[in-house]
């Protein structure tokens, strides 16, 4: 009967697991050091987008300068070009041999390289700011896989669903949760779908990703709650609970925060 008022997993075991593989996966290739001692939680704030804009594109190229430099990748050659721009761009292979990222003032030397790295958006997205940072976010997440070539857990098959996570671990995990799902509601009118991000990972994997991230970075609870959508914040509850419950799965990845302070 007891078993009646315990709380439920938000995600199955088996989710869960991938999700910590995953996170260890982030730790071992994408520079641990920026994710505990320098990156930040991206908040839906003037703080952290600020700036006035006069256009469409402006607007856009605001909350992609912002974005890329919270991911720690201003070095490198990032552009943003209009869809009109981006249908003339070939692509060109490129190859940085390390992926070392900084989130502060502390530029990084720039990544020399004759080609540029492209990236465009939907012009719908800018009606929805944080469905379109999440979108680059993640997008630029592939772009940081596709460069290390270190394919997440389960492989290539995968790549979508681990860069979203790799995403969340560069701070991005409020914008991914509140963009995962938008409710159509009653107006058909009012509902305009290009505007949403298109997320792989569900919303409860979102969230649960992104409290396995506050407590790694010891961050407290309120600071990601509070912006949260209201329904998503009892599901970030019941991931803390879960995260709790799987103390094993959670040293492996403890481990690599003692190790990163034993070096500063």
């Amino acid at each position: 009967m007891l078993t009646i008022f315990q709380s439920r997993p938000l995600i199955d075991s088996s989710s869960a697991d991938w999700i910590f593989d995953t996170f260890e996966w982030v730790l071992q290739n994408f520079d641990s050091d920026e994710f505990f001692h320098r990156s930040r939680l991206v908040q839906p704030t003037n703080d952290f987008f600020p700036g006035n804009v006069d256009s469409v594109h402006a607007k856009a190229e605001n909350i992609f300068q912002h974005t890329v430099r919270h991911a720690g990748l201003r070095h490198w050659p990032f552009r943003l070009q209009s869809p009109e721009q981006f249908e003339n761009i070939p692509a060109v292979p490129l190859h940085f041999a390390a992926v070392v990222r900084d989130s502060t003032d502390n530029t990084l030397p720039a990544l020399i390289s004759e080609h540029a790295l492209h990236l465009t958006y939907n012009p719908q997205q800018t009606l929805k700011p944080e469905d379109l940072s999440s979108s680059f976010a993640h997008w630029i997440a592939q772009h940081l896989v596709a460069q290390s070539q270190q394919f997440p857990p389960k492989g290539v098959d995968y790549l979508a669903e681990g860069t979203e996570i790799l995403a969340v671990v560069m701070g991005f995990g409020v914008l991914l949760s509140n963009s995962a799902y938008t409710f159509r509601g009653g107006c058909g009118s009012c509902y305009n779908g290009q505007a949403n991000r298109q997320a792989t990972l569900s919303e409860d994997e979102t969230v649960f990703a992104l409290a396995l991230y506050c407590l790694l970075k010891e961050i407290p609870d309120a600071h990601a709650t509070s912006f949260l959508k209201k329904h998503l914040r009892s599901s970030y509850k019941r991931a803390r609970k879960q995260i709790a419950k799987q103390p094993e799965a959670l040293e492996r990845l403890v481990k690599y925060r003692r190790d990163s302070s034993l070096c500063h």
